[in-house]
């Protein structure tokens, strides 16, 4: 894993966040209709929320985490509760999710926890306590997409993916899932829909949508999806990134996803020089994702 990768990961979705905040819960009509498609930050023109390169919940979730993981990357519980009391003081920006509803939301928070496995070296047992522990409250299906988005992030960021390893890549994801399902005592419901992408992925976006059920905010809809779109094309920064979020749905957390499984696959350097510059708070961002790789020893390889 290098720095770069790392960065990528962190840095990649508050970028993905930004790009599908305008569309978020619009249909995919919709978005061509009311903005042609996006192809750059946008502002939320209908709504009149949010300003272009702005993000939502899921960076400040996933902010809150990363913030909490650097000042304890040895002790789940003391993590956890600098993380519960972070949000306690936060706005949350166009904050949807119902305690014990099935969100995907706690999916895009893992992304620090996958960066801390494969930097820690956690094994699978370890990695489902932090998980757990974090997420404890959360649906059942919600943890397990939590611990398959975090275990797809330490995957990626250990390895090198070629086009060819996209259908083994979500069966190894499904498999994990499944095991944390069995242990949430949940139904297998979001890694039955992963199983059912696997052999897909080289159809269309909209084909790989209806597979799911949708792109809406449900785990087992958002999670699939976004990793399916991620391993049909992973080397394709901007391509793969915007056709995620212009299919419409739960946009600005499939395109968190997408971007941070983007970032941890081909760094932070091959973002757009325009999607950096554009970003809200772009300094604060990297200032916070250096401080937790730093607590976690990342330094320019390992």
């Amino acid at each position: 894993m290098t720095q770069d990768r790392a960065l990528g990961a962190l840095l990649g979705l508050a970028v993905g966040d930004a790009l599908g905040m305008p569309v978020e819960g619009l249909s995919h009509q919709n978005v061509r209709l009311y903005y042609k498609g996006i192809k750059e930050y946008r502002a939320d023109e209908k709504r009149g929320e949010l300003a272009a390169g702005q993000w939502t919940a899921d960076t400040q979730r996933a902010l809150a985490l990363a913030h909490a993981l650097a000042a304890h990357p040895d002790d789940a519980e003391a993590a956890h509760a600098l993380f519960a009391a972070g949000l306690d003081r936060l706005v949350l920006r166009r904050d949807r999710a119902t305690p014990h509803a099935p969100h995907a939301v706690a999916a895009v928070s893992a992304v620090p926890l996958g960066v801390a496995w494969a930097a820690q070296g956690w094994d699978e047992r370890e990695a489902f306590r932090w998980v757990r522990t974090f997420f404890a409250d959360e649906h059942a299906e919600t943890q397990a997409a939590a611990y398959g988005q975090a275990f797809a992030v330490h995957v990626v960021l250990g390895s090198v993916l070629e086009p060819e390893d996209g259908r083994l890549f979500v069966e190894d994801v499904a498999e994990e899932v499944e095991e944390a399902e069995d242990l949430l005592g949940g139904d297998r419901r979001v890694s039955a829909r992963l199983h059912a992408l696997a052999s897909h992925l080289d159809e269309t976006p909209l084909d790989l949508r209806d597979r799911v059920g949708g792109s809406g905010p449900a785990a087992d809809e958002a999670f699939p999806f976004a990793l399916a779109m991620f391993a049909r094309n992973p080397a394709l920064v901007e391509g793969t990134l915007l056709a995620a979020v212009n299919v419409g749905g739960d946009a600005n957390t499939v395109g968190a996803l997408v971007g941070a499984l983007l970032g941890a696959h081909v760094g932070w350097a091959a973002f757009p020089d325009a999607w950096k510059a554009g970003l809200e708070e772009s300094a604060r961002l990297e200032g916070e994702a250096a401080t937790l790789l730093g607590a976690l020893d990342v330094g320019g390889a390992t």
